[in-house]
């Protein structure tokens, strides 16, 4: 399931690239994401192998979910409207990503205990969401 999920994920990176490439635009600079950089600090470093793994998945799961949200806002929104179709079909994709991620980190870690960390994360997030402000990336 990775597998087709991070073959899907480098699709929709040929299809944004093509996109931009259309417009005229290049592909900018890889910048550092603030938001990602501040949700990671919130498990703490260290753990068994596996625990760790679960800290990573919910992170994934977190950020897939949020950029699911973010791509529905903008498919409702734009009025061209190849484009919101588009956006559209990411946030299909996003929803499925987002699922496969929480469903890995509960079939490793106990589901209990997975779901609290869920929990505690989502509220941790909202603070980190409240001091990004309005920058124009897709998760911050």
């Amino acid at each position: 399931e990775m597998i087709a999920l991070s073959r899907e994920e480098m699709g929709h990176f040929k299809m944004v690239h093509e996109r931009i490439l259309a417009r005229g635009k290049t592909l900018g600079r890889y910048r550092k994401d603030e938001y990602v950089i501040a949700l990671q600090k919130f498990f703490p470093k260290g753990g068994s192998r596996t625990e760790q793994l679960v800290h990573r998945l919910l992170y994934a799961a977190l950020i897939e979910a949020r950029s699911c949200e973010r791509f529905r806002l903008l498919s409702e929104q734009l009025k061209d409207r190849d484009l919101a179709e588009f956006y559209r079909s990411l946030m299909v994709s996003e929803a499925g990503h987002y699922t496969l991620f929480l469903k890995f980190a509960r079939k490793y870690g106990q589901r209990e205990a997975v779901d609290a960390k869920w929990k505690a994360l989502l509220e941790y997030e909202a603070t980190i969401v409240s001091d990004l402000g309005k920058k124009e990336t897709i998760h911050g």
